[in-house]
């Protein structure tokens, strides 16, 4: 049974998995950084930050509206 929880890495590489694009940790980090994304969701414990993947499609929609979805191939 997949974790409810995932680190910003975990986070990451299943959004690039789900969106077909390459999503990058620091863009997840940057949008909490700028309040784009919810701390009061996502808390910091032991020096990292646990998403729930319940919030996995809001990240997502971050994400486009940054205009930040590239090609997987142009990521490289």
């Amino acid at each position: 049974m997949p974790c409810d929880w995932l680190c910003v890495g975990e986070a990451a590489r299943e959004l690039s998995s789900d969106l077909g694009v390459a999503v990058k940790p620091r863009q997840i980090t940057t949008l909490f950084y700028e309040r784009e994304l919810r701390d009061d969701l996502c808390p910091i414990v032991g020096g990292r930050r646990l998403i729930p993947r319940s919030y996995l499609p809001m990240i997502a929609s971050a994400i486009r509206r940054r205009g930040w979805i590239v090609k997987a191939a142009e990521a490289h």
